[in-house]
């Protein structure tokens, strides 16, 4: 013991200062509990770096053994940012985290801790909080708190160790505990059996008194698992009834033939059992990946959106996102097949709930404080926040639209073509015309227009211009020259040189179109459907380019429609084609024959597929996806033609 207190104290002494480098000083250098601890802390340069507001958190490990995350009051000063932590007699260690933006300091993954002390020995919850914050795979501590750093299951087991043996608490930590031991003798080549310590820890909490059904389980798990005594084990399970029952029906949802019986299952489950973290997680219950996505996904498919109203106060923070993304997103803004006034509702009623979660965090999200929890609902919805200011705006509810449009501009910064596009078209409705010029200006500089918005400086540049003819100079005069210089590097890199498929389509008109008639010509071959958002959202993008090179005749544009599931998609191609005036060669493909050669050839798969080949049938370039803006879309294709001449 003489050994592990000498040990201990070393550590404590690392972790009180010598860890906290020079980035925060705390006086008393080594507090302990009792004191208030005055800290300084001098942000690290890559979070001065992003011109974002500096922020702290404070991790809280308490005497009861559960974690507090709460955000840290500072004061900016000369010398950095200052705060005060009282070290109560309720907590145990104390883990702290600074960030701006996306920029996180902790240390460079070594941490910035103070572990509570009394003399002679670190105090109640210091030792199980410091292992359990470093060791993420025991699902303890702060999952987020490091990024890669991890102790060893023999570091784990002394950390567990010295918390029961000083403070007899076996009852919270005997699973954590058995767990590391016996991983760390199978790493020595033991045989965890046949262990005297996990036998010794066993048998003297099966000995303790008033045993809770969490012991209880947590002891026939150990028996089961590690000792592999199975009659003890069985005694035990049939102790805890209640939990065994639980894990057997969660166990036959994941069991069910078919989507009806796993949704019965899964719906009879939410209302038998309520939650229980920490005695799910025992018994391998998982109520969000489990349950509660049957339930969504079911009901999506069947088309039934009363799953919204039965369980959106119910339901974990992942199955909103789902929702959104099934019942507003795709119908709304992918397949325009839902009417704003339609989707309205279902998308007010989501963001009315994460309103409500940002105020009252759930439980299982006890890692994040107040603000990390509002930030990360907020990027888990940036995109369909965009979309229900969208719907605001259709359903003439343009003051909330636009209130929210501001607000999404502070995390964006007009680096979204979408976002710049739908404030531009609420600020003309208004009339703020120095308002819309910023954006229209932003919206060019960052390149992420659309093409709307190219049209309204078009027609502003017109006020002061007889025609147009300056005007291609006049948008790249506004474009930020490092962002163009980063976007031509990045083209110029992704060249190839491949000989290109030959092929012959049809277009339109049932006429033939080959590459050997292009011979001498560069080509840009569109691969896309229908059925595919990306592919179309990226159209307006391959307008601007092909716009750009209309009086080349050395530069033709095929759009390649492939992979259609509608057996009539001839004439919807045509449908969409005219209701949208895109002025484009439309050629089809046979099934997906020429994409599929082209796609073997470039080793990859997907639509949007963009091929460029120059003028002696080699492909020099071929993309996949849509990055979401029109403007820098048009750039990288003129870049890439440009190349290939």
């Amino acid at each position: 013991m003489k050994f592990s207190f000498v040990l201990i104290a070393a550590l404590c002494a690392i972790v009180g200062t010598q860890a906290q480098g020079q980035r925060l000083k705390m006086t008393p250098e080594r507090p302990a509990i009792g004191d208030t601890v005055n800290l300084l802390y001098h942000p690290d340069s890559t979070l001065l770096a992003t011109g974002k507001p500096i922020k702290g958190a404070v991790y809280i490990y308490d005497t009861t053994y559960h974690w507090k995350a709460m955000d840290l009051q500072m004061k900016a000063t000369d010398s950095g940012y200052a705060f005060t932590i009282p070290l109560t007699a309720d907590k145990g260690l104390w883990a702290f985290k600074f960030r701006a933006g996306d920029a996180v300091d902790n240390a460079h993954d070594t941490g910035y801790i103070i572990m509570g002390s009394v003399p002679g020995r670190m105090w109640k919850a210091a030792y199980a909080g410091y292992g359990a914050i470093r060791a993420k795979r025991y699902e303890l501590g702060i999952p987020q708190y490091y990024t890669d750093f991890q102790i060893s299951d023999t570091a784990m087991f002394f950390w567990m160790g010295q918390e029961i043996g000083y403070w007899r608490a076996g009852r919270t930590f005997i699973w954590p505990y058995v767990k590391a031991r016996a991983l760390s003798e199978r790493q020595a080549g033991l045989n965890p059996d046949s262990s005297k310590t996990i036998n010794a820890a066993a048998s003297y909490m099966l000995k303790a008194p008033n045993l809770s059904q969490k012991d209880l389980y947590t002891l026939a798990l150990i028996f089961d698992q590690y000792l592999h005594k199975k009659e003890i084990a069985d005694s035990l399970y049939k102790v805890t009834s209640g939990i065994v029952k639980k894990q057997a029906d969660y166990k036959a949802i994941q069991a069910a033939k078919t989507t009806d019986e796993r949704l019965k299952l899964s719906e009879q489950f939410v209302k038998n059992y309520p939650p229980d973290r920490e005695l799910d997680a025992l018994a391998g219950i998982d109520y969000d990946r489990g349950v509660y996505k049957n339930i969504f996904a079911i009901y999506i498919a069947k088309n039934d959106t009363s799953v919204l109203a039965k369980y959106i106060n119910t339901c974990p923070f992942a199955e909103l996102a789902l929702a959104y993304y099934k019942m507003v997103e795709i119908p709304y803004a992918d397949w325009k097949t839902m009417p704003a006034k339609d989707a309205y509702p279902f998308s007010q009623r989501i963001m009315d709930r994460l309103t409500y979660l940002k105020a009252h965090k759930p439980e299982e999200y006890y890692y994040f404080t107040p603000s990390e929890f509002s930030e990360f609902i907020d990027k888990s919805f940036r995109y369909n926040y965009i979309t229900h200011a969208a719907i605001l705006k259709e359903t003439g509810r343009e003051k909330e639209a636009l209130t929210q449009v501001l607000k999404m501009q502070e995390e964006w910064n007009y680096t979204n073509a979408s976002l710049n596009q739908l404030e531009a078209s609420l600020l003309e409705k208004s009339g703020d015309k120095k308002k819309l010029n910023e954006v229209l200006h932003n919206s060019v500089r960052m390149n992420q227009a659309s093409a709307q918005i190219i049209d309204l400086l078009k027609k502003d540049y017109l006020k002061t211009h007889k025609d147009t003819e300056g005007f291609d100079a006049y948008l790249n005069s506004m474009k930020d020259a490092h962002t163009m210089e980063l976007l031509r590097a990045h083209v110029k890199s992704a060249m190839i040189e491949r000989d290109a498929v030959p092929f012959e389509m049809k277009d339109l008109d049932g006429k033939t179109v080959s590459l050997a008639a292009q011979k001498g010509k560069v080509v840009v071959l569109d691969f896309w459907a229908t059925w595919c958002a990306p592919c179309k959202a990226a159209m307006p993008g391959m307008q601007m380019a092909q716009a750009h090179f209309k009086n080349d005749s050395n530069v033709v544009f095929y759009f390649v429609d492939t992979q259609e599931r509608d057996p009539e998609y001839k004439e919807k191609v045509k449908k969409f084609i005219k209701e949208k005036k895109y002025p484009f060669k439309v050629l089809f493909d046979n099934g997906d024959e020429f994409y599929a050669k082209y796609a073997k050839l470039i080793q990859t798969s997907g639509i949007p597929f963009k091929v460029v080949i120059d003028g002696n049938g080699k492909i020099r370039f071929a993309q996949i996806g849509y990055m979401g803006s029109p403007s820098g879309l048009a750039d990288e294709i003129e870049t890439m033609i440009s190349l290939s001449k």
